[in-house]
């Protein structure tokens, strides 16, 4: 198996294994609070805090989309963007918070512009989202960084998976580690399938380890938090990598998020002392091999966690594909007119969420030499239809 830094972090087989504070849209719009989850995060023993870097704009456009069937519908997804992205002027003194805090700094990009600027915020590796895992040419622009790049499994299928293991390798990738992850929001402990770690690590080759979206045993009515029992058990299964979302107060998040103010993250979200006894139970196990739980209805949730080797997105992914980036025309396209693909800059077409059937984005090439066959609206998902062969 490979083995690579983070910085000064050692990664993969006999090293302790490396755990991630997300803090996505935790903050609230407020960089205080941003300050002081990374401060909890170094606290409780993270090695790293993670953000993600886009704006609405760059993310997805203004053509009036929302996400059914999952926890954000009817929410407008631009207006929610906007809301939860972090503001890009953060940055720089987010790092030096984390600096302070003995804890890494990085980021998912989520445009070709914000690989450029995290490479100016010097970022030790690139994280690619779930969602972002088909984005070939994003992944393409990231490995050519050379930095280690770690990429989350959630919603994909197997040759989707590889896919975009091979799409890194063939960009010249070096370092790369791959996550599994179960995209439900939250996810169900007993569709997380532990299980399927180490076999990321016989088939890639790479660490493996778990994005985690679980936090309550009843996921659908979100009662019943445990939020250690999936991360503790993933490292069981050989985890070298953890990665899991923070949150300062999820009861004050829920009530923004039931006011559609804030607190989008809040039903997979751990609150800092759920943090620090993860990570104690994490580092305890890597020196004892022993895992103490204190219930046994919390030992029956760490079986449920187990499950099989599963190479397809469960029944509660499915919902969370829709939102996945594909190529839409983001400006009027005009008959006979060539296609230009934005990567975030200028041009009439980009890869954006939410796909809603637009043409999948390693198509993006075979575009770049064709024109349009009929006039395209600004906001048409593209469908071949629309290409001139």
């Amino acid at each position: 198996m490979d083995k690579f830094n983070i910085a000064d972090k050692k990664i993969g087989e006999g090293q302790p294994c490396y755990i991630i504070a997300e803090l996505s849209c935790n903050h609230n719009g407020d960089f205080n609070e941003a300050r002081k989850l990374i401060e909890a995060a170094g606290d409780a023993g993270a090695d790293a805090v993670k953000l993600q870097t886009y704006t609405a704009d760059t993310i997805t456009r203004d053509f009036k989309s929302s996400l059914n069937q999952t926890m954000w519908a009817g929410v407008d997804l631009y207006d929610l963007y906007d809301k939860a992205h972090t503001p890009w002027d953060w940055f720089s003194d987010l790092k030096k918070v984390a600096d302070d805090n003995g804890v890494h700094f990085f980021s998912s990009p989520f445009d070709e512009t914000a690989v450029d600027f995290l490479m100016e915020q010097d970022v030790p590796a690139f994280k690619v989202a779930s969602f972002e895992v088909v984005d070939t040419k994003l992944m393409e622009y990231i490995a050519q960084t050379g930095k280690p790049v770690i990429i989350s499994n959630g919603m994909t299928t197997f040759l989707e998976m590889k896919e975009a293991y091979d799409v890194l390798k063939n960009a010249d990738a070096i370092d790369i580690a791959m996550l599994h992850c179960n995209s439900g929001y939250p996810a169900d402990f007993a569709e997380v399938n532990l299980k399927t770690i180490p076999a990321i690590e016989q088939l890639f080759g790479c660490p493996a380890g778990l994005s985690d979206h679980t936090l309550f045993l009843d996921a659908d009515n979100k009662t019943q938090p445990m939020a250690h029992v999936a991360p503790v058990e993933s490292v069981k299964f050989g985890a070298k990598i953890i990665e899991l979302h923070l949150i300062s107060d999820r009861a004050e998040a829920k009530a923004m998020f039931d006011k559609n103010e804030g607190g989008y993250d809040w039903a997979f979200s751990r609150e800092p002392g759920e943090l620090k006894k993860l990570v104690s139970m994490i580092r305890e196990y890597e020196g004892t091999g022993v895992v103490a739980y204190d219930t046994d209805e919390e030992n029956d949730a760490a079986l449920l966690t187990h499950g099989k080797i599963c190479f397809e997105p469960t029944e509660r992914e499915m919902a969370s594909r829709q939102a996945r980036p594909a190529l839409w025309a983001v400006e009027d396209i005009k008959k006979g007119e060539g296609f230009k693909f934005a990567a975030g800059r200028e041009g009439n077409f980009d890869s954006i969420r939410p796909g809603n059937g637009g043409l999948h984005i390693r198509f993006t090439d075979i575009l770049l030499n064709k024109t349009a066959s009929r006039d395209i609206p600004a906001g048409t998902p593209l469908d071949w239809d629309h290409v001139e062969i």
